[in-house]
């Protein structure tokens, strides 16, 4: 195996080597090169005589800057420097890192999640893999939450000096990046000639949200010539805040459903014979989602050089520390209870629609409620028929902290010796807390397909049943009597939505249904030391210098993630019915609801939805939430849950304990076993040490041939070995709420029976002894090595001519959430279904699932090959294209295999799925073109006219599918997709991304227009929620400009605009074909802000 990477470094070693960069480039990129790794840099050669130089400012500047680094560097290697993130209108590296040819960026918060939105942007791929490695001044860096990089969206691009994208490697630098090592630069006291006072005020504004918020950044730097050598300070602060507003709706569970000859979907007659097959959904999703994004960044560098200059010394110091909070208001049609109940169908009195290949064209949705607890009392409410829909309070808070401390010392021992010295030490931390709560009410959906536009949606009220009419709103019908089948006492007609309690607004038609709360309480840390030497042979006419070192990293890393701990307040299939709004709760269930509080929501109407662009879906009513912000008042959410829950259920006493728990959902921290002091169940924290020594030896050449073409390169190898250990717990379940034998015994003759009670005794009993919270410690060691060759080679052919080749062996090493040492079984009763995926009424089994990290993971490898030909033909105007090709082994994707588990002497069967290192091999292979120039050549103002575009194609084949997730809390739950994952392409993945930015910079003006598209990809293998479909995102573009108007040589005024065309995002399901195959069938659509930006800038 080989490896290539970017590794650009300036040779500043001592006297007597050779000259670097002449033509052209600034004192700003040359100290952008200096910091870009810790070890030495490299010999680049004198180039052509250019003729006078002609000094650039502003934009063009930053535009040289960074084509002089891409062409003089050893590698391959895309750049962008300050002058231009401060110029382009991103509020994030991720952003930013968009326009680099062979990058592209998710729209999603996180891959698995595909229904919140990120308005900044968030998961980097490169060259179509995710496999990318974080650096700080070119050295490690991570972020604290289960994974192994940086958060790029979390670090403020007003801190930085420049962003490389490094797409080959050298040996000296840190392995780790497959696809690519993003290395972000911070500014030292020595970038500046002396006295650097410099800063930015802005507001930004966002139209959807419409609420304005500041942005800020001060820069103070100085140094000075002392008898014992030169000195530099320098000290950087910035602050951003965004606010943000999302939008969604989307069309809910498209399945394969049989058509019968009355149209509908459902054999409405009995012993009917389908028509046809179609594509039929079972319901809608409406949501809104509101953000406040905060960003605090803090930087400081100490710069000392002697006064002969043989050593230099650098102390720098970053945090970053990001913070986000948001509130979620969603409108949910409960899938999964649908299908469990009968499934959906066409309202009584309508008619469905479908095109000619079968997809669902227009209709009004319903589908029967199931077994209503309120049937056999006196006043039953809960009606017959009505999608269940969910009405979600989500709120969520996180800080995310990095501090990163590095020492760097750099001694020309001679003329042909230099050694370099370097240390850091990160410290990293995450919280966040997550919480929800589910209000339900019951709505039919009518549903109407416009073409490629957007589907109209309106959730109405429900036909309680079909029999006689209980209001105007239901019409009479057949097959759901309200009279019809009520046993002895029964009430008959439900009262859902009755004379006097007709508006969704009336709390009598809504209900409490269950909560969850999440904590993540993770940090890390490490230490890191190298040292590298070089040494130089000027008199050779081939062999430049030879390099080498070594490196020791110690990093310790805690997660401490919760579960995602959802658990029923009150349900309609229980105790009488669930607890509705207006009744009456004090916390105890033997009252009946006659004492207490009336808890009655808090109504929300989605006001300006999608910004009218589509008819509001409520139709005027708006639905109630919970009312309180489950994260700002975590105590007094989960006092009201626990409420809900005691007075639907009560208590028990089912833990070790012996402790009064809620027998419905508990706080986090008030579960059983957990860690005293702590909302963490053992299992739950997930310590990790991982020891890394590497050393390497590279060297580096170059000749001129007679016809004037000159070759240089690297060639060399990394050896690196890791030393891993991870401790954790085997975990069993905990009682918590189990049915009870009293329970199964006061079901009524001939009404169905909770799940449990349909098995016999002696499976009860063991279901019940297997759920005895049975725990074992568990410590896990593994150590892997590999020897990771590389070789850089480039041909200058002259006319600014040259190309390069390029081969190295990469690793990339799993995330740290998928090496966690835990192993957490579950058992739980699954409802069987039939061959067309129809529920089979009072038919179940008991299904364990095991869900485990596997600390014994190794690192995805590649060979790497590249080929590029570059044409540099002026100081601004370039010309490149690149091929490359991987192969990867060990892909990480999941095996799961079926094991027995016995516990406290009852077995059970588990679906057992767990992390693993795949045996098979995939191929990467693309190109990217990239193109920059400056019409100087044009007659006046046209002469400021510049161009920049690039386009990047990328092809897979035999890639294994990955469907984990660090955090996925139902990775392991068997509900995977029936999909063939085979016929999807690698998630990820655009065949086609290309980004274009015409712009002008003359004078004191300068404009840009910035467009970046890239073409359908696959979000995720399975949904994180049901029915666990892959998920692709639509082809999507984004609009974005800046103008800059400079009043004086130091104050400089602009304007920057973000998603100018209101860009709709959209995506589609893959489901199963009819006939076989598969189909993307309409899923979402994302609406965000439009946000503005007026800035002030400053520099003296």
């Amino acid at each position: 195996m080989l490896k290539l990477y970017s590794n650009h470094r300036p040779d500043n070693a001592a006297k007597g080597r050779a000259s670097l960069l002449r033509a052209g480039v600034s004192a700003a990129a040359l100290a952008c090169l200096s910091v870009a790794a810790p070890a030495w840099a490299q010999d680049a050669p004198a180039q052509e005589d250019e003729g006078e130089a002609i000094v650039v400012k502003g934009y063009r500047a930053s535009l040289q800057s960074a084509q002089q680094l891409k062409k003089n560097s050893d590698v391959i290697v895309d750049s962008i420097t300050a002058e231009d993130i401060s110029a382009l209108p991103d509020r994030s590296v991720t952003e930013a890192l968009q326009r680099i040819p062979g990058v592209a960026i998710d729209r999603f918060s996180a891959g698995l999640d595909p229904d919140h939105f990120s308005v900044e942007g968030s998961g980097v791929v490169v060259r179509g893999l995710t496999y990318v490695r974080s650096e700080f001044n070119g050295r490690e860096a991570f972020t604290a939450n289960n994974g192994r990089a940086l958060s790029f969206a979390d670090v403020p691009s007003e801190m930085l000096g420049g962003v490389d994208v490094f797409k080959t490697p050298t040996p000296d630098r840190i392995e780790g990046g497959i696809s690519g090592v993003v290395n972000l630069r911070t500014r030292r006291p020595f970038d500046f000639k002396g006295l650097e006072i410099a800063g930015s005020a802005e507001i930004n504004y966002g139209d959807f949200v419409d609420k304005a918020t500041p942005t800020g950044s001060i820069l103070i730097s100085n140094r000075w010539e002392t008898p014992i050598g030169e000195f530099g300070l320098l000290a950087n602060f910035s602050y951003s805040q965004l606010k943000s507003r999302a939008d969604r709706f989307q069309l809910s569970s498209f399945r394969i459903r049989n058509q019968y000859a009355d149209g509908d979907v459902v054999d409405n007659v009995g012993g009917q014979t389908p028509t046809r097959q179609v594509y039929f959904p079972r319901g809608a999703v409406l949501g809104t989602q509101e953000f406040n994004r905060e960003r605090y960044g803090y930087a400081a560098a100490a710069q000392w050089k002697s006064n002969d200059g043989s050593v230099e010394i650098v102390a720098q110091f970053l945090r970053s520390d990001a913070r986000q909070a948001w509130t979620e208001h969603t409108v949910e049609i409960a899938t999964d209870n649908v299908a469990g109940n009968g499934d959906s169908r066409a309202a009584a009195g309508t008619q469905l629609s479908f095109g000619a290949d079968g997809m669902f064209q227009s209709g009004t949705i319903t589908g029967p409620t199931g077994w209503r607890g309120d049937q056999n009392t006196g006043s039953a409410r809960t009606p017959m028929l009505g999608l269940q829909s969910n009405n979600i309070r989500r709120d969520q808070e996180s800080r995310l902290v990095t501090d990163d401390y590095g020492l760097n010392v750099k001694w020309d021992v001679s003329d042909r010796l230099g050694i370099v010295f370097d240390y850091q030490h990160v410290d990293s931390s995450t919280y966040l807390l997550d919480n929800t709560i589910w209000a339900s009410t019951y709505q039919n959906a009518s549903i109407t397909m416009n073409g490629n536009g957007f589907p109209s949606v309106t959730f109405g009220p429900p036909q309680v049943c079909n029999g006689p009419s209980a209001n105007a709103t239901n019409p009479p019908g057949t097959g759901f009597d309200c009279n019809a089948g009520q046993p002895a006492g029964g009430s008959g007609n439900p009262t859902y939505f009755g004379a006097g309690h007709n508006s969704f607004a009336d709390p009598y038609n809504s209900f409490y249904r269950a909560a969850m709360d999440h904590i993540e309480q993770s940090d890390g840390n490490s230490d890191a030391f190298r040292l590298d030497f070089d040494y130089s042979f000027p008199e050779s006419n081939f062999l430049k210098s030879v390099q080498f070192g070594a490196r020791y990293a110690d990093r310790d890393q805690t997660s401490r993630f919760s579960q995602y701990n959802w658990g029923v307040l009150s349900e309609q299939w229980g105790n009488n019915g669930p607890i509705w709004m207006d009744n009456l709760v004090d916390g105890n269930n033997a009252n009946g609801h006659t004492q207490g509080t009336t808890y009655g929501g808090e109504a929300f109407g989605f006001d300006n939805f999608f910004r009218g662009a589509v008819a509001n879906p409520l139709g005027g009513q708006p639905r109630l939430f919970y009312a309180g912000h489950t994260v700002n008042d975590y105590a007094g959410m989960a006092a009201f849950s626990s409420a809900i829950a005691r007075e639907w259920q009560g208590t028990n006493t089912n833990c070790a304990d012996g402790q009064v728990r809620n027998a419905g959902w508990n706080p986090l921290a008030n579960r059983c076993g957990v860690v005293a002091g702590t909302p963490f169940l053992p299992g739950e924290i997930n310590p990790i040490r991982e020891q890394n020594y590497a050393a390497y030896v590279q060297a580096k050449f170059r000749s001129e041939f007679s016809n004037g073409w000159t070759l240089s390169g690297t060639a060399g190898v990394r050896y690196t070995k890791t030393d891993r250990d991870a401790g954790g717990y085997l975990a069993f379940p905990n009682p918590g709420s189990i049915t009870t034998e009293a329970q199964c015994a006061a079901v009524p003759v001939g009404q169905n029976p909770p799940a449990l009670c349909t098995f016999p005794l002696a499976t009860r009993e063991a279901f019940r002894n297997f759920q005895n919270g049975g725990l074992t410690a568990s410590q896990a060691s593994t150590s892997y090595e590999y020897w990771l060759p590389s070789v850089n080679l480039k041909l200058e052919v002259g006319g600014g001519l040259q190309f390069r080749a390029a081969y190295f062996a990469g690793v990339a090493p799993p995330a740290t959430g998928l090496i966690r040492n835990f192993f957490n079984v579950s058992v739980t009763t699954v409802q069987n279904v039939d061959s067309t995926g129809a529920a089979i009424p009072n038919s179940y089994r008991i299904q364990g699932t095991f869900n485990a990290g596997n600390p014994y993971l190794l690192p995805t490898t590649a060979d790497n090959f590249d080929l590029t030909a570059e044409w540099y033909f002026s100081n601004v105007g370039q010309f490149t294209v690149s091929a490359f090709y991987k192969e990867l082994h060990g892909v990480l994707t999941n095996d799961t295999v079926r094991l027995d588990f016995t516990n406290n002497g009852a077995t059970f069967p588990a679906i057992v799925t767990t992390p693993t290192n795949s045996r098979s091999t995939g191929k990467i292979k693309g190109f990217e073109v990239s193109y920059q120039q400056t019409y100087d050549f044009l007659p006046g103002f046209l002469k400021g006219l510049g161009l920049q575009a690039n386009y990047t194609y990328v092809d897979s084949s035999g890639v294994p599918q990955s469907t984990l997730s660090a955090t996925d809390p139902d990775v392991a739950a068997g509900r995977v997709t029936t999909v063939d994952t085979a016929l999807l392409p690698l998630q990820g993945l655009s065949k086609h991304t290309f980004n274009i930015t015409p712009f002008i910079d003359i004078g004191p003006f300068s404009a840009r227009l910035t467009y970046s598209w890239r073409s359908e990809w696959l979000l995720t293998v399975r949904d994180v929620i049901t029915p666990f479909d892959p998920i692709m995102n639509e082809s999507t573009g984004q609009l974005d400009a800046s103008m800059f108007f400079a009043i004086t040589p130091n104050i400089k005024v602009g304007v920057q605009g973000v998603n100018l065309t209101n860009e709709i995002t959209k995506t589609s399901a893959v489901i199963s074909a009819i006939g076989g195959g598969i189909r993307q069938v309409p899923r979402g659509y994302y609406m965000n802000d439009r946000r503005y930006t007026a800035i002030i800038r400053f520099n003296f």
